[in-house]
């Protein structure tokens, strides 16, 4: 008999006092979070903090994935390293079971009007008009995939994306945008149609900057990736809005050995 999956509209993770409590959604492929929840979630705590004390624009944010994090209640820690006229840096780093699990590193800098400056803006494809894309997961239970709406752009090599559900009870546009690139790697197989020979592909960090703040829910992945026998890879993708281009994700993925059944 078939198993009946409920849909959930909540957030991915939940505040309960002074700690997260993430949800079944906020698993990833390998087990514990996934690694677009994490970042996801760091950054959008670093960018309602900006937000509170008038930083100015998100531009880079760079998550470093130190160690597993656990399916469980965790911490974060938010730490200013400079607060400055222009430039702002801050960090948040992610503690479970005693633990650090992730930081993240962000910048935010104040506008200057430039007047004569025009902004860029190029065509994309609508997502409204894309049909649901057709990957088949190798995993069964429910994960952050599960929370997300993909669509399929083949001829432009794109997939575009918007959330189901949202990350938080409050969530921000750069920190969407961070947990939605961090699916670029599995973007990459699904379009060339072939997983590495790897027993998998879990990334050691991400990066992304943009060049303006995303606008609407859909965020569109152009990714590529470059494997090596050392055990090391790199995925990179354009990121885009509804209006164009807007920037850049970077993930180091470490590749497992195959099983040895494999």
């Amino acid at each position: 008999m078939k198993t009946s999956v409920v849909e959930e509209t909540g957030p991915v993770v939940e505040r309960v006092g002074d700690v997260w409590r993430p949800t079944p959604h906020a698993m990833g492929p390998f087990g514990g979070l996934h690694g677009g929840v994490v970042s996801g979630l760091l950054t959008s705590e670093l960018e309602a903090m900006a937000a509170a004390k008038g930083w100015g624009q998100p531009v880079s944010a760079t998550a470093y994935l130190v160690r597993p994090a656990p399916l469980e209640d965790f911490q974060t820690r938010t730490e200013i390293v400079r607060e400055g006229a222009r430039l702002t840096v801050v960090e948040n780093s992610l503690i479970a079971g005693d633990k650090l699990r992730s930081k993240v590193s962000m910048a935010f800098l104040q506008d200057v009007p430039v007047p004569d400056m025009v902004p860029y803006t190029d065509e994309v494809s609508n997502p409204d008009a894309l049909t649901a894309w057709d990957f088949q997961p190798v995993f069964t239970t429910q994960t952050y995939l599960s929370a997300v709406e993909v669509r399929d752009d083949r001829g432009a090599r794109m997939v575009w994306v918007r959330p189901k559900q949202p990350l938080i009870s409050t969530p921000t546009p750069f920190g969407q945008t961070i947990a939605i690139a961090d699916y670029a790697t599995l973007f990459v197989t699904y379009l060339d149609g072939e997983r590495p020979k790897a027993g998998g592909w879990p990334n050691a960090d991400i990066s992304l900057h943009l060049s303006r703040p995303p606008e609407g829910e859909w965020i569109g992945v152009r990714p590529r990736s470059s494997w090596h026998p050392n055990g090391t890879g790199f995925t990179e993708a354009e990121i885009f809005d509804a209006r164009g281009w807007i920037g850049r994700s970077g993930q180091s993925v470490a590749l497992l050995p195959m099983p040895a059944d494999g």
